[in-house]
C-alpha cells in the first residue's frame, strides 16, 4: 500500500498534498490533453509509435504522465518539506526511511525530476518494458525515463546503464528500503488505478514524437498543480478514512477525471474545428474572390488530400494572399487531422494587424469557441488583445501553479501568474488553438531552449501559416529552413507566403520541408512557383501540383520609377543633392494636396528628414506653419493649401502608446476609404508621412507617390506596393498623380557609382544595392509591368553572371555578402537544434541556459527597453506633462503589480538598438527596486530626462545624449 504520508506539494498550502494524489491528477489531466487538446494527427503518430491502438496509447501516456513526479520519492526532498512541516513528516524518523543524509551531504542537492529520471528505467522494466533492442538509447523505458526526467524543461543526459537494474548504484539519495518500496508501491498503484496499461513491445519513439509527448507531459503537470485544484482534491481526501487505498485511489481518480476537461477549457486548451466549405463560404463577404484564391481553392479541393504538405504562394500585395492561405489551412489541416492554426509574420506590427483580421475570419468560421493567442514580445500593450478580459480580472490573481522549491531551481521554480488568462503566461501561447505572432516564437522551437517542448507540442497540432517569407536575412533564413524540416518531421501542414522571393529561395524552402518529411527518400525535384502563382507538395508522396493554367492579377498596372542619383546632404539648395529631390518630388502634395509617403532607411534619417520639412514648410508657410502638430486645434480645422501640408514622423522609436497614436491617424488618413474612421486628405492640402520601413509590411496604406531611400530591389517593390494600392474603392487622387509613381533616391558619389552615407551603417548589404541600381538604371527609366516583371527583376539582383558597370567594385561587395551570409548561415546552423532525423537523444533540445525573453532570433537585431523619465523638483514622471508618476511599487500586496499596472508602464517604452550607450548605465538608470518582481519590467533601462525652463534635456551616456521628443521619438545625438 502507498504511504499517503510522502508529500508531493506543500507550500502555500495549508496541508500538505499527498505524492500519490498529484500523481493521479497528472494522469487523469493527461486524458482529457489527450481527448481534448491533441489532434487525430498528433495521437495518431504517438499510437503508431508505441504499435498501440488509440485507446491504449492514450492510457499509456497517462501512466507516464502520472510518474513525472516520482522522484519526490527520496529522502532529500521530504527533508525539504519536514524542515516546513515538522509535525507532519514526523515519519520520516521510522527505521524503514532510515538513510545516510551526511553521504547526501556530500554528494550534493539532487533534484526530483533527475530522481525520477534515475530510478524509472528499473521500475518500468519491473512492469516488463523491454530490455534489449539494441543500445541503451533505443529502449523505450530509458526514453520514457528521459522525457519525465524533463519535465521541469530541461532534458537530462542520457541514462546510466546502471538504470536499468540498480539505480541506487549509480544515485544512492534515491534512498533505499522503504524509500525504494515506496516508489515502487506508487507506480503499481497508478498502474492499477489506470487499469493496467499495455507495456509497448516497442523500441523508442522518434525523438520528435518523444518531444510532443514531453509537452504532453508538462502541460498536464501544470494544469494538475493549480492551487485550486490540489485543495478541491484535500476536501475529497479529507472525506476518506483510509487514503491510500486502492478503492480509495479510483475514488481520487473518478474526480480527478471529472475536473480534467472543464480545468482545459478553464485555462483555454482545446481544438479549433472551422466549417467545411467552398472559399465563398467561409469568406461571404468577398464578392468576388482574385483569381489566385480561386485557383488555390480550387486546386486544393479538387485533389484528395490525405497527408500534410506544403504550399507555396507568391503574387503582389493585395492579391488576396492571407485569405488564400486561411482557406488552404483548413482544407490542408483537415487532410492529416491538426485542429489548430499559427500565422507566424516578421515583426509585431505585421502580427498585431493580422491579429484583428483572424478574429474576424475566426468569429466567422469556427463551428465551436476556441482561445486564440498574440505572440510577442510586446502583446500585452496591443490593446485589441490585452483589453477583452474584464477589468475586474486585471488586478484578481490568477490560479498559482503550486511547485515546491528545490535549491537549484532558479528563478522560474516557481511558476505563478497573477493576471490575464492562463494561456498569457510566458511559454504557454503557442499552446492555443489558435495563435498569431512573430516568426520567432517559431523559430526558437528549433533553438534548445528550456521548455521547447511545449513549442514542439504546440507547433504539432496545428497548420502554419509563415508569411513574408522573403523578408529575412541569412541566420534568420538558416533557422527558417530548420524550422521546415522540424515541421516537416512533426508532419505539420504549411502554407508559405511571399510577395517578392527569388525562385532559388522558393525552392529551397519546400525542399527543406520534403527532406524532414522524408529523409531518406531520394531528394524531390520542385517547380518554382509562377509569378504569381503557387505549387503544392505532399510530404510523402510524389503528389505535386500548381495552376493549371498562368495565373492573372487583377493588379496588372505599370509602375513608374524614376531614380535619382543624389549627394547624401541636406543642404536645400544643392541642386543634386537628396533633400532637394525629396523637395522636389513633393511639390505637387504642397501645391494641391494628395497623399505621399517618405521612406529612410534608419531613425536618425527619418528624423533629419522630417526636421529638414519641417523647417522648409516654416519658411515657406510661415511661423505659424502648424501641420507638424498633431495637437494643435486650430491646424486641425483647416483645409486650404495656405496651411501647408500636413506632416508627421512615424518609425519604431516611438513609445509603444505614442506609436499607436501616430499610426491610428495615418491609418485614418490613408487606410481603405469604405472603413469607418478613415477620412482621406482629398482637397487642396495634403498629407506627408516620413517613415522607416515599419510601413512596408505591416499598415494597409495606400499613397498617391511613395519617394523612398534606394533599398534591396525585392524591398523597393514592397514598398511600391504602397502605390495606389487600394483598387476598389478607388481614392481621389490629386491631378499631379496621373499614375503610380516610385521615386528613388540613390546615394551616388561624383564618379556617378552607389556611395553608401556611413548613417547607414549595416541595414542593407551594398552588393545588393549596387545591383538594384545598376538594374534600375539598365532599364533606363521604363515602367515596371506588375506583375509581369517582378519575378525577373528579383532574381535578376542575385544573378551569378550579372553585367556591372562596375565590375571590381561589385566583385569586392559581392564576396563580403556572400562571406557575411555564410557566416550566419554557420552560426544559425551552429545555435540550432540537428535536423531532425539526426536526433538521437532528447538531451540536445534543451541544452541552452539563454533565457527565451533575451534570445534574438535575428542576428544583430538586439535592441533595449528604455523608458523616458521626466524629472522635476516634484518628483519622477512617465510623461513630459508630469501628470502620471512613475510608479516605485504596484497597488497590490507586498508592492506587486497587477497586468494592468504592468501595461501601464510598458506603453511608456520605447525601445533602442544595443550600443556603448548601454554599457555607460549607471544607477540613475536602474529601475525601482520592487520593478525586480515582474519580469516584464526588471530589464528596463531609465533614461532621465530633466525638465527646464528651456524644455527637456536628455541623459548623456558614454559619447551619446539620448532625448525624447514628442514628435521625433527618442533622438540620439553624439556629445561632439
Amino acid at each position: 500500500m502507498v504511504d499517503a504520508r510522502l508529500c508531493g506539494k506543500s507550500e502555500g498550502l495549508v496541508e500538505p498534498y499527498p505524492v500519490i494524489g498529484h500523481l493521479i491528477d497528472s494522469a487523469m489531466v493527461c486524458g482529457a490533453v489527450w481527448d481534448d487538446v491533441l489532434s487525430e494527427g498528433q495521437r495518431n503518430r504517438i499510437a503508431k509509435a508505441l504499435g498501440l491502438d488509440m485507446s491504449e496509447a492514450r492510457r499509456v501516456v497517462m501512466f507516464w504522465a502520472g510518474l513525472h513526479d516520482l522522484g519526490k520519492i527520496m529522502p532529500q526532498f521530504q527533508d525539504m518539506i519536514l524542515k516546513a512541516r515538522s509535525a507532519h513528516c514526523g515519519f520520516l524518523t521510522e527505521a524503514g526511511y532510515a538513510h545516510d543524509r551526511q553521504a547526501d551531504a556530500k554528494a550534493g542537492r539532487t533534484r526530483h525530476e533527475n530522481a525520477t529520471h534515475a530510478a524509472l528505467p528499473q521500475l518500468l522494466t519491473q512492469l516488463g518494458y523491454p530490455t534489449t533492442g539494441g543500445r541503451l538509447a533505443k529502449l523505450l523505458s530509458v526514453q520514457v525515463a528521459q522525457i519525465l526526467g524533463g519535465h521541469h524543461g530541461r532534458y537530462p543526459s542520457d541514462s546510466d546503464p546502471r538504470d536499468l537494474h540498480t539505480p541506487l548504484a549509480r544515485m544512492p539519495e534515491l534512498g533505499s528500503d522503504a524509500w525504494a518500496e515506496q516508489r515502487q508501491q506508487h507506480t503499481e498503484a497508478l498502474y492499477e488505478v489506470l487499469g493496467r496499461p499495455a507495456v509497448p513491445d516497442c523500441r523508442a519513439m522518434p525523438p520528435i514524437t518523444a518531444a510532443v509527448v514531453a509537452g504532453v507531459v508538462i502541460v498536464s503537470d501544470w494544469i494538475a498543480s493549480q492551487e485550486h485544484v490540489i485543495e478541491a482534491q484535500q476536501k475529497v481526501i479529507g472525506a476518506q478514512r483510509n487514503f491510500g487505498s486502492l478503492p480509495s485511489l479510483h475514488v481520487h481518480a473518478d474526480n480527478a477525471e471529472r475536473m480534467a476537461s472543464p480545468l482545459l477549457e478553464e485555462a483555454g486548451l482545446g481544438q479549433a474545428a472551422f466549417k467545411i466549405g467552398g472559399f465563398r463560404d467561409l469568406f461571404p463577404h468577398i464578392r468576388s474572390p482574385y483569381p489566385l484564391q480561386l485557383s488555390v481553392a480550387e486546386g486544393l479541393s479538387g485533389t484528395n488530400l490525405q497527408e500534410s504538405g506544403i504550399l507555396l504562394v507568391t503574387a503582389p500585395t493585395g492579391d488576396g494572399k492571407t485569405e488564400t492561405a486561411l482557406y488552404a489551412s483548413s482544407l490542408m489541416g483537415t487532410a492529416c487531422g491538426s485542429t489548430g492554426l499559427f500565422f507566424a509574420l516578421p515583426t509585431q506590427a505585421t502580427a498585431n494587424q493580422m491579429y484583428g483580421r483572424f478574429v474576424a475570419f475566426a468569429k466567422q468560421n469556427l463551428l465551436d469557441p476556441a482561445q486564440l493567442t498574440l505572440l510577442h514580445g510586446a502583446a500585452d500593450l496591443h490593446l485589441p488583445y490585452a483589453e477583452p478580459q474584464p477589468d475586474s480580472a486585471a488586478d484578481a490573481p490568477e490560479p498559482r501553479v503550486l511547485s515546491d522549491c528545490e535549491p537549484g531551481a532558479g528563478r522560474d521554480a516557481r511558476v505563478s501568474v497573477e493576471a490575464g488568462r492562463w494561456l498569457r503566461s510566458r511559454g504557454r501561447g503557442i499552446l492555443a488553438p489558435l495563435a498569431v505572432g512573430t516568426i520567432d516564437q517559431a523559430l526558437m522551437g528549433v533553438l534548445p531552449l528550456k521548455r521547447n517542448a511545449l513549442r514542439h507540442l504546440g507547433l504539432s497540432g496545428k497548420t502554419v501559416v509563415i508569411d513574408e517569407a522573403h523578408a529575412y536575412d541569412a541566420y534568420t533564413h538558416a533557422l527558417l529552413l530548420r524550422l521546415l524540416e522540424w515541421l516537416g518531421a512533426l508532419g505539420v501542414p504549411v502554407v508559405l507566403l511571399s510577395a517578392t522571393l527569388t525562385g532559388d529561395i522558393a525552392c529551397g524552402l519546400v525542399r527543406a520541408y520534403l527532406t524532414g518529411a522524408e529523409p531518406s527518400g531520394p531528394p524531390r525535384e520542385v517547380p518554382a512557383p509562377a509569378y504569381p502563382g503557387w505549387v503544392y507538395a505532399s510530404a510523402r508522396s510524389d503528389l505535386v501540383f500548381e495552376p493549371a493554367e498562368p495565373l492573372r492579377s487583377e493588379r496588372e498596372r505599370r509602375l513608374a520609377v524614376d531614380v535619382h542619383h543624389v549627394a547624401h546632404t541636406y543642404e536645400p539648395n544643392r541642386a543634386d543633392g537628396r533633400l532637394a529631390a525629396v523637395l522636389d518630388a513633393l511639390v505637387g502634395v504642397a501645391d494641391e494636396g494628395g497623399c505621399v509617403a517618405v521612406i529612410c532607411t534608419t531613425v536618425a534619417e527619418a528624423q533629419q528628414t522630417y526636421r529638414a520639412l519641417r523647417y522648409h514648410y516654416r519658411s515657406r508657410y510661415g511661423a505659424g506653419y502648424l501641420g507638424w502638430d498633431d495637437r494643435s486645434a486650430e491646424d486641425g480645422e483647416r483645409e486650404d493649401a495656405a496651411a501647408g501640408p500636413r506632416l508627421r514622423l512615424l518609425h519604431a522609436r516611438f513609445p509603444a502608446h505614442r506609436r499607436a497614436e501616430i499610426t491610428a491617424e495615418a491609418e485614418s488618413w490613408f487606410g481603405r476609404t469604405d472603413k469607418p474612421g478613415v477620412c482621406r486628405p482629398a482637397g487642396p492640402r495634403g498629407a506627408i508621412l516620413v517613415a522607416t520601413q515599419v510601413i512596408e509590411q505591416s499598415l494597409d496604406l495606400d499613397f498617391d507617390l511613395v519617394v523612398s531611400d534606394l533599398a534591396p530591389m525585392a524591398m523597393l517593390l514592397q514598398r511600391a506596393g504602397r502605390v495606389w494600392r487600394h483598387l476598389e474603392p478607388p481614392p481621389r487622387r490629386p491631378a499631379w498623380a496621373k499614375e503610380p509613381r516610385l521615386v528613388v533616391l540613390a546615394p551616388t558619389g561624383k564618379d556617378g557609382h552607389l556611395a553608401v552615407p556611413k548613417t547607414w551603417g549595416e541595414v542593407y548589404q551594398l552588393s545588393l544595392l549596387q545591383r538594384t541600381l545598376e538594374l534600375l538604371d539598365q532599364r533606363g527609366g521604363v515602367s515596371i509591368a506588375v506583375p509581369g516583371d517582378v519575378q525577373s527583376l528579383v532574381d535578376g539582383v542575385y544573378a551569378e553572371e550579372f553585367v556591372s558597370a562596375a565590375p571590381d567594385k561589385l566583385i569586392e561587395r559581392d564576396f563580403r555578402r556572400l562571406a557575411d551570409d555564410m557566416a550566419r548561415s554557420a552560426m544559425a546552423d551552429m545555435v540550432a537544434l540537428p535536423p531532425p532525423h539526426r536526433v538521437t537523444s532528447l538531451h540536445p533540445l534543451t541544452t541552452s541556459d539563454a533565457d527565451e525573453d533575451l534570445v534574438r532570433t535575428r542576428l544583430g537585431a538586439e535592441s533595449v527597453q528604455v523608458l523616458p523619465v521626466f524629472e522635476n523638483e516634484n518628483g519622477r514622471w512617465l510623461d513630459e506633462e508630469c501628470s502620471i508618476t512613475l510608479p516605485e511599487s504596484g497597488r497590490g500586496r507586498k508592492g506587486r503589480f497587477a497586468m494592468a499596472e504592468v501595461r501601464e508602464v510598458l506603453s511608456y517604452v520605447a525601445p533602442l538598438a544595443h550600443g556603448s550607450w548601454r554599457t555607460a548605465c549607471g544607477p540613475a538608470n536602474e529601475p525601482p527596486a520592487a520593478w525586480s518582481k515582474e519580469p516584464r519590467l526588471a530589464r528596463i533601462v531609465l533614461l532621465p530626462q530633466r525638465m527646464t525652463r528651456d524644455g527637456v534635456v536628455g541623459t548623456n551616456l558614454d559619447e551619446y545624449r539620448i532625448t525624447y521628443d514628442r514628435v521625433l521619438g527618442l533622438v540620439t545625438q553624439r556629445k561632439n
